[in-house]
């Protein structure tokens, strides 16, 4: 047991770590993509960009569905099964993938003869190589399903993290050396093949009976996995509206400079907060899922707790520097005139300082336990209650503070409030002590803070060398303060029996 949470834990660290190089990188090859691509080939590249986000949603929920229904299989050592629900989600993967390069193909043959100018032969050859780099991606997915569903997500993030390196160095060098959009998109084409390759490696590592086989495609099966997913795809679909609702009510009822302000100071950071909090708590989906097919119940309720401990503390920590760190690094990367969105940032990590930390945990926990099917009205309610909330404010005169407002509190009542009384109804726990234990976290973890919060208005400035001792600074504080005030003695001591490799009872921290 403890060799699989060794094994998840890895994972979720590679993630993280995978994201963050992707941040860096991202701030490194922005300005210079623009600088040296041109306005008119930089956007094209954003173009390419956004077909491949926007095709994401096609596989409809399975990447987390595959994930999920090998380790049923596995869980239960049914081999047979595994192969079974592998070979028929690489089927659905690869139908995916094969639906997407169609409609690249059939967007370049437009560009290409419907738009007379320079501008359609770049989209025509952008898109192809998008569309083929995403069909590949697929197949990537169905191997990636299987890794993960066995728990070894380390193997996963090893691979996302030497491509991810390998993305930013290729684009670089292909620009650098004067190359156009077109081969920059072909770069990408390059390393999905290099991803593929380098999770047919690992996949056969982690699973060594691993069989993938059109024989082996069962209906029912295929049934299976739609059935889970379909619910991750409307709470995929609800995800997206939230996330972009707020830009949506700016751009049509205040002005285009506040949607780049906005986009910029808000969007841009609050998005790498969530998405890390995202990556950090992916791999509880298929632990929660082991746990409950082991009936290791006691086991099963130490790891929640312990989640909603851990998560809670580490988002309120991410909120306050949000609050206390992000002004003046907007000051230094943009300029202080995106700073009238600042008031809205505050609004933003203040409401995901409440709620953020529990919310993944309990997606993960209801995801894993099949359990997951209210979670996809709940988001596409929250989405639409976003935009007219949003409307209202921007209407009434509130500005960015009134839709940042606006925009999270229906994500509070949703997030903080409907989601934890269906799991608690779920799990027996009584709200109030489940509500009185979540406010116990969020003290600790602002008290946590307090040094944080005096070497950053000793030190801070918008300077590179400053901004960085302030966010350095402030994580080692914090966890010195959370490792002392935050975590119980035996806490403590599992932890570091764990890190250590020796076998730890209960094989999990528990929390009080």
């Amino acid at each position: 047991m403890n060799r699989h949470l060794r094994s998840l834990l890895s994972g979720a660290g590679l993630r993280a770590l995978v994201y963050l190089a992707a941040v860096l990188i991202g701030l490194f090859l922005t300005p210079y993509l623009v600088r040296t691509l041109g306005d008119r080939q930089y956007a094209v590249f954003v173009f390419a960009g956004l077909f491949t986000s926007w095709c994401g949603l096609a596989d409809f929920g399975m990447t987390t569905t595959a994930a999920r229904f090998v380790t049923l299989a596995y869980s239960k050592g049914r081999e047979r099964r595994l192969n079974e629900t592998a070979s028929s989600a690489a089927c659905l993967f690869a139908a995916m993938g094969l639906a997407v390069l169609a409609v690249a193909v059939s967007a370049a043959y437009c560009c290409r003869f419907c738009i007379r100018t320079e501008e359609g032969s770049l989209y025509a050859g952008a898109l192809l190589f998008s569309g083929a780099a995403f069909a590949v991606s697929k197949l990537s997915d169905a191997l990636s399903g299987v890794i993960n569903g066995v728990m070894r997500q380390e193997l996963t993030g090893l691979a996302a993290l030497v491509c991810r390196l390998a993305l930013g160095a290729v684009t670089f060098m292909v620009v650098w050396r004067g190359g156009r959009v077109v081969a920059v998109t072909a770069g990408w084409l390059a390393v999905a093949l290099l991803n593929l390759l380098l999770l047919a490696f690992f996949a056969r590592r982690a699973c060594p009976s691993l069989r993938l086989s059109p024989r082996l495609v069962r209906g029912v099966r295929i049934r299976e996995l739609l059935s889970y997913s379909v619910y991750a795809f409307v709470q995929q679909l609800g995800t997206l509206l939230v996330r972009r609702s707020d830009l949506i009510v700016i751009g049509a009822f205040l002005s285009l400079t506040d949607v780049t302000h906005y986009n910029l100071a808000v969007v841009t950071l609050a998005s790498y907060f969530v998405t890390l909090s995202e990556e950090l708590t992916a791999w509880q989906t298929n632990w929660f899922t082991h746990l409950r097919e082991r009936n290791e119940t006691g086991l099963f309720e130490e790891s929640r707790l312990f989640a909603y401990k851990g998560m809670t503390y580490l988002t309120v920590f991410m909120s306050l520097m949000l609050i206390f760190w992000a002004r003046d690094f907007l000051v230094f990367w943009v300029g202080e005139a995106y700073l009238d969105a600042f008031g809205a940032l505050t609004v933003i990590a203040a409401g995901l300082a409440l709620y953020r930390g529990s919310a993944d945990v309990n997606v993960r926990l209801l995801q894993g336990i099949a359990r997951h099917q209210p979670l996809a009205p709940l988001a596409v309610g929250q989405g639409i209650a976003g935009i007219v909330l949003a409307a209202v404010a921007a209407k009434s005169g509130f500005g960015l503070i009134g839709v940042a407002a606006a925009t999270i509190l229906p994500a509070a009542a949703v997030n903080g409030l409907a989601i934890p009384l269906y799991v608690c109804r779920l799990t027996g726990e009584r709200p109030s002590r489940y509500f009185a234990r979540h406010t116990r976290h969020l003290a600790v973890a602002a008290a946590s803070f307090l040094p944080s919060l005096f070497l950053l208005r000793a030190t801070l400035a918008p300077a590179p060398a400053r901004l960085t001792l302030g966010l350095f600074g402030s994580a080692l504080l914090w966890l010195g303060m959370v490792w002392l005030f935050g975590l119980t003695r035996a806490e403590r001591t599992k932890i570091r029996a764990f890190f250590r490799g020796e076998k730890v009872s209960g094989g999990s921290p528990s929390t009080s």
